[in-house]
């Protein structure tokens, strides 16, 4: 037995049986109260959609993927729909904190989260392999790549939701072409000759996403903010790392706000949209690859270094934020070019474009409350690493 969803984004989604059960587990659910943006919706009013339409959208996508290249397993579509499972609250937030201080990302969670709750009983029951669903959620095999890949359905669903909920323009691809132009070639998934406009609008598309969504500065301060408070809360025993990694937002936001101090004060500033500063932003060409890469990966270097600059500020605190480098990995994408295979990157003067420009989108930067912002500034360029000669 089926059922027909609609879905603001692709239309009337049809969800089959074990599908069903699998939606109704608390597991999934939870995923209603994990915002898909983070506090984007602080730019972006409308951005309030979750990992669970997400979810239901790459499994249509999987489905449709499934279609066209022949594929029955219903471990692809139960992977596609259980991919997020492992997402702590607040997407970034959770995903920065799990491997800064856990050393594990929301793929590794997502094991025990399917053998840990109701998911692998649902599973067995309609005989669905628990264990394969696991390693396709993490791209292992042939078939790991319809949900864990360069162009896989997770991407394409998720630019083209965020694109609709915050209202930019950026999110136009033809992924009903780009899926039907996808074929297995000596076990990988390339892009036919036909669908490599198609695959140039997805890179094009998230390109211009990074800097006005994903990491635009007024939703990056608030992640930083609150991340920083779930630190100082993680420090001091206030919160188990095991229990953070399975709440869901507002869940955490209160529990910040019961705890008081610098998280509870940081929570009422996001509440209230009364957010830190930009005291110091650079480019990676101005500050030096080893204090970027050891503010990035030493989570106590980083909390040093604040609290340093706070102090010679006069300042209660600053936050340093290093994001995430964001590489181009479709690159490596293959397609067929005169009937050979070849790397997109050796047929698309567009991709090498985009590459080149990329780097230009990573800002180092350290928060202020704003009327500190100069200071902090002066302050920061004498402690940091900058070249600004």
């Amino acid at each position: 037995m089926s059922k027909i969803i609609k879905d603001p984004v692709h239309g009337y989604i049809s969800v089959e049986d074990f599908v069903l059960d699998l939606i109704d587990t608390s597991v999934v659910q939870r995923l209603r109260r994990v915002k898909q943006l983070g506090f984007s919706y602080l730019v972006y009013p409308g951005a309030n959609h979750t990992r669970f339409e997400h979810s239901l959208g790459a499994y249509h996508l999987a489905c449709s993927m499934c279609g066209s290249l022949g594929i029955s397993s219903r471990e692809v579509r139960a992977a596609a729909l259980l991919h997020d499972i492992g997402h702590g609250p607040f997407s970034h937030i959770s995903e920065e904190v799990l491997v800064g201080w856990f050393d594990t990302s929301h793929e590794d969670f997502a094991e025990e989260v399917v053998f840990g709750s109701e998911i692998s009983g649902v599973l067995d029951s309609f005989g669905v392999d628990a264990e394969k669903v696991v390693s396709l959620i993490g791209g292992e095999g042939v078939y790991g790549q319809v949900i864990a890949s360069e162009l896989d359905v997770d991407r394409m669903d998720y630019l083209v939701r965020d694109a609709h909920y915050t209202g930019v323009a950026y999110g136009t691809i033809d992924y009903e072409r780009l899926i039907n132009e996808m074929s297995f070639v000596d076990g990988d998934l390339i892009v036919q000759e036909g669908g490599l406009q198609a695959a140039e609008s997805l890179l094009v598309s998230r390109f211009l996403m990074q800097p006005t969504v994903y990491f635009h500065h007024a939703s990056r301060i608030a992640e930083k903010m609150v991340m920083s408070a779930v630190e100082v809360a993680l420090e001091n025993g206030f919160l188990d790392g095991d229990e953070f990694r399975r709440m869901f937002d507002f869940e955490v936001l209160l529990k910040l706000r019961e705890v008081g101090g610098f998280p509870g004060e940081m929570v009422r500033r996001v509440l209230d949209r009364d957010l830190y500063k930009r005291a110091v932003e650079v480019d990676r060409f101005y500050i030096g690859g080893g204090c970027v890469d050891r503010l990035e990966k030493d989570v106590g270097f980083r909390r040093e270094m604040e609290d340093v600059i706070a102090r010679d500020a006069g300042v209660e605190n600053v936050i340093i934020d290093v994001p995430p480098t964001v590489g181009m990995e479709e690159l490596k994408t293959k397609v067929l070019d005169g009937g050979v295979v070849k790397s997109l990157e050796e047929v698309s003067r567009i991709v090498d474009i985009l590459d080149d420009a990329q780097s230009d989108q990573w800002k180092f930067r350290v928060y202020s409350p704003g009327g500190s912002i100069d200071v902090v500034n002066e302050v920061a360029k004498e402690h940091l690493d900058f070249k600004f000669d």
